[in-house]
């Protein structure tokens, strides 16, 4: 596979698959390479196999004084430049919702690490901390980025990102379960920061039978005190009214050792289900019949239940602050209509290779592709559109969004689905000829 093998300074070959099958190795090479690299051209660098214009791509060989480990990080900004298949690939952020933040809003940093502007404040126990609005720098990118915090349903669209969870091979069918992707975006939460914290410090994943998970949330609940605030995430089985006027929300796993009782206040709840339409009205029906999964990202006030006479003594009441909701596909590709997620199974089912660009916090004047084949003979990708209202409104942003990939690509340089006149969806670009992103 494309960026497994890794041409050290020197040029040695080094493979990635050593992290996991000879941990003491890869800690070996890579410091004994550190220093020369550190000092090395950029041509003489730690590079993968890639190349941009004929040039290969330089790797960093990174030192992490909080686990005292040794790592491989791409270069700041060069994410995008990498094959779609390499482990050092990363999205655009001008094809998706990132586009619509200033620049210090995601901060890449040259450990491939990256720190976020979130619109809440996070603080570990007591009352939750208010909002710094200190006005930020404006942007350079005139017309777009607008965005100067990142909501809730940026970081889940962020974590989701930076687990690899918006792109498709056919390779991933049957590996992409609600527990794999747990397990991602948990390790991603180690590479991205707020507020000087790693929001993996924070973030206490839901995934049923995955005990390791449940032991962390008592752990972290019980070392910190009574009262304290942490993300959770996980996959939504129910949000139903309880006896007090509030909501009481499950999700798939929490009986396997969590041990938790998580409430809604009404008015959170009305604010999810008014501003993630599609994820309420997926809920609402009855869980057999839901062709999709919801994803529930929730900063809450956790507490030890201690009454001494209580029956739910030692477990914990987790009140939802503030929270947001995805909708994915049963290939836990995200999607933001029924039209959507026919295409997204479509191209699982066909064995393509895509890209499913996310939102963000964007407004909807921002305009970015439904979805990016990546198997086409356009190397820099395949955009692909689908129209799926007919009201007002929406027929003169359609205008704009044809007038935008006409100059951006050229007439029938990208694909499109009118799923308001067309009930079956039209024929895929086809993938070149012997095409295997694998």
């Amino acid at each position: 596979m494309t960026g497994t093998i890794i041409i050290l300074p020197g040029g040695e070959r080094f493979q990635l698959e050593w992290r996991r099958t000879d941990p003491e190795r890869w800690e070996r090479r890579l410091k004994a390479k550190y220093d020369e690299s550190r000092s090395a051209e950029r041509s003489d660098k730690a590079r993968c196999l890639c190349q941009h214009r004929g040039a290969s791509l330089p790797l960093q060989i990174r030192y992490r004084a909080d686990s005292h480990s040794y790592h491989l990080a791409v270069w700041p900004n060069e994410g995008p430049l990498h094959e779609k298949t390499c482990p050092f690939y990363k999205p655009d952020p001008e094809k998706s919702g990132r586009a619509s933040y200033v620049n210090s809003v995601i901060r890449e940093g040259e450990d491939g690490d990256v720190a976020v502007t979130l619109s809440i404040g996070l603080r570990r126990k007591g009352p939750p901390r208010p909002v710094d609005d200190t006005p930020l720098p404006a942007s350079d990118r005139p017309g777009q980025a607008r965005q100067r915090r990142m909501t809730p349903l940026g970081l889940l669209h962020l974590l989701w990102e930076r687990a690899g969870l918006t792109e498709w091979l056919p390779q991933f069918a049957r590996h992409r379960t609600p527990t794999v992707a747990l397990g991602r975006i948990a390790s991603a939460g180690t590479r991205i920061r707020a507020q000087g914290r790693l929001i993996s410090d924070l973030l206490c994943p839901v995934a049923p039978g995955h005990e390791k998970f449940g032991r962390r949330f008592h752990a972290i609940v019980r070392t910190e005190g009574q009262e304290n605030h942490l993300f959770l995430i996980g996959f939504v089985e129910a949000l139903e009214p309880d006896p007090r006027g509030n909501f009481t929300m499950a999700l798939n796993g929490q009986r396997d050792g969590y041990r938790c009782f998580l409430t809604v206040p009404a008015a959170e709840r009305n604010r999810l289900a008014r501003s993630h339409q599609l994820a309420a009205a997926t809920l609402a029906l009855p869980e057999a019949a839901r062709q999709a999964h919801v994803v529930a990202l929730l900063y809450v006030t956790a507490r030890n239940i201690v009454a001494p006479n209580s029956r739910w003594r030692g477990w914990i009441q987790a009140e939802v602050r503030t929270g947001a909701l995805m909708t994915v596909s049963r290939s836990m590709l995200p999607f933001e209509s029924s039209h959507e997620l026919a295409v997204a199974d479509a191209l699982v089912a066909a064995g393509r290779a895509f890209e499913k660009p996310l939102r963000f916090d964007a407004e909807r004047d921002l305009v970015f592709p439904d979805f990016i084949l990546w198997d086409t003979a356009r190397n820099a990708g395949y955009p692909m559109e689908v129209f799926g209202r007919m009201d007002e409104a929406y027929t003169a942003r359609r205008a704009g969004k044809e007038n935008y990939y006409n100059m951006t690509f050229g007439r029938g340089g990208w694909w499109s689905w009118d799923a308001t006149t067309e009930s079956r969806i039209p024929a895929f670009p086809p993938a070149r000829k012997g095409a295997t992103l694998s």
